[in-house]
């Protein structure tokens, strides 16, 4: 299967986080649920205004609409953007996650999961000053590529098709909102780094654990497992957004930091957790990976020889 020919699409989809006024979108948060049943009740902070990649560029016109629809500039766009889904999908989807990590498999926290390494890449996109216009596209296209994957995801769900375009209206809702959740850490808390920290932490327990903010006993139990995700969040935050090379980061490779040690994990009163051993029907064999179709089935993809099939490899 094509990479450029399964994300070329006769309709775009507009992902306002990554337009051209994304630092002025706002969301009011309300009590619905999400398809998965769970309640979108966390408050959203305002994101610090900042100028959005398209204001800091100093292309002319004419650049501005060669990078935007010359064929050799929009194939290139899909294909980095397509690499940096594709790795935080990977990376995401990594089965110690859900084993040791103890974080489960539903719909909501798997986005989340998602969510936190686009951001990552969408914060070092949002930082590009070599040439922002062409980052700006990216982003667009990171985004437009999301929702895409979103969607087929959701059919995997059994979504009804009747009802697709108000559960990714929803979906997009809670996604913007754990962004704008990141984009308050690492704005007016950036030089506060203890308070920093324990937002994250705070982070960790709404958007990816799922844990009701007035659950004080939850919030207990899984406090040494959002410690570490924590501490995770401010790792790929620095590998990403500074320590990637240039180089890399331009051509769509990405080297994630690894995931936390999740081994000898402890309740609120200091009690080891009993392990939780990784899911045998997680694992696949090295460079393979699983990823979802437009109709919502599953098909594996080898990385090194390009090979897709719908059987298990």
């Amino acid at each position: 299967m094509s990479v450029v020919a399964r994300f070329v699409r006769p309709v775009r989809v507009v992902a306002a986080f990554a337009g051209r006024h994304a630092t002025s979108f706002r969301w009011q948060s309300t009590s619905s649920k999400d398809f998965d049943g769970k309640p979108m009740d966390t408050p959203l902070p305002s994101p610090t205004e900042i100028p959005t990649l398209l204001e800091k560029t100093d292309k002319s016109f004419y650049g501005r609409m060669y990078d935007k629809y010359s064929f050799k500039q929009q194939t290139n766009r899909i294909l980095v953007a397509e690499a940096f889904l594709q790795a935080a999908t990977r990376q995401a989807s990594d089965p110690r996650w859900f084993g040791p990590g103890r974080i489960s498999k539903d719909f909501r926290s798997f986005q989340a999961l998602v969510t936190m390494h686009v951001w990552f890449l969408h914060k070092r996109l949002t930082s590009e000053n070599g040439d922002p216009h062409m980052a700006a596209l990216i982003q667009e296209e990171l985004f437009d590529i999301l929702w895409t994957d979103t969607t087929c995801r959701m059919r995997s769900h059994g979504v009804n098709e009747w009802l697709m375009g108000k559960n990714l209206k929803t979906v997009q809702q809670y996604t913007f909102m754990h962004c704008f959740h990141y984009d308050h850490c690492y704005t007016e808390l950036l030089d506060k780094p203890e308070e920093r920290f324990d937002e994250l932490k705070d982070l960790v327990m709404a958007h990816i654990l799922l844990l009701s903010p007035d659950d004080d006993k939850a919030h207990a139990l899984h406090n040494d497992q959002a410690t570490r995700i924590a501490w995770y969040i401010e790792a790929q935050y620095q590998n990403i957004g500074h320590d990637l090379p240039e180089e890399s980061y331009r051509n769509g490779r990405v080297a994630w930091v690894d995931l936390p040690d999740f081994s000898e994990l402890k309740d609120g009163n200091g009690n080891l957790l009993e392990e939780h051993p990784i899911d045998p029907d997680d694992v696949l064999p090295d460079a393979w990976v699983k990823n979802v179709a437009n109709d919502g089935t599953y098909y594996f993809w080898n990385l090194k020889t390009r090979e897709a099939t719908w059987d298990r490899p």
